[in-house]
């Protein structure tokens, strides 16, 4: 998506996302066509911004929507994320919600431009185990119902296992190991399965 910090590099010739070249055009793409869900949410909403403002925003910018229509469609947006009060919600800072909702109205946000691609990464690793739980459930949800992509990013292999068609584990930014429904073979895929705890052992 191009976002990473100065003095970054990228080693890939080639990577492609449909008929766009994402060395040439990531810029272009964010947000329009992928999307991408962060770790805390706190990090990803504007401190000083409602949650509506931003979900309008983002709709406003991507879809040219009047400021009504651009409410009708986020308040529709924070609904679709199972948000139960979404009127309180669009009117709260970030600071006012619980991590989960919090983190149902990134996803919110991170969907209104209706992107091919979703890249969420560690979603849930500042929730607990029940809110985590919600917002899995949400964006497997969306993800199905929108017919897009995910790249799901976690330390979880069991999480993330239940979670993806095909698990790709790294180390040091490499693929070691492809997994899909097999055995793992890499000594480190090993390490990573023997580290997860285990009620009563």
């Amino acid at each position: 998506l191009g976002l990473l910090p100065p003095g970054s590099r990228v080693t890939a010739r080639r990577m492609r996302l449909g008929t766009h070249d994402l060395l040439r055009d990531a810029a272009a793409l964010r947000g329009r066509a992928v999307s991408m869900v962060l770790q805390d949410p706190r990090q990803a909403l504007n401190p000083i911004m409602r949650i509506g403002d931003q979900i309008a925003e983002t709709l406003r910018r991507h879809h040219r929507l009047s400021r009504r229509n651009a409410r009708e469609r986020g308040l529709d947006m924070l609904r679709s994320v199972r948000i139960a009060d979404a009127e309180r919600v669009w009117r709260a800072f970030p600071h006012e919600l619980s991590g989960g909702l919090a983190q149902r109205s990134a996803v919110a946000m991170m969907l209104a431009p209706d992107p091919a691609l979703l890249i969420a990464d560690e979603p849930t690793s500042a929730l607990d185990v029940m809110a985590a739980s919600r917002v899995l459930a949400v964006i497997d949800e969306q993800v199905r119902a929108r017919g897009m992509g995910v790249i799901f990013i976690g330390h979880d292999l069991s999480l993330v296992a239940r979670f993806c068609d095909r698990l790709l584990v790294m180390r040091g930014g490499r693929i070691v190991e492809e997994l899909a429904g097999g055995e793992a073979r890499h000594p480190y895929t090993r390490h990573l399965l023997s580290a997860a705890l285990r009620l009563g052992a």
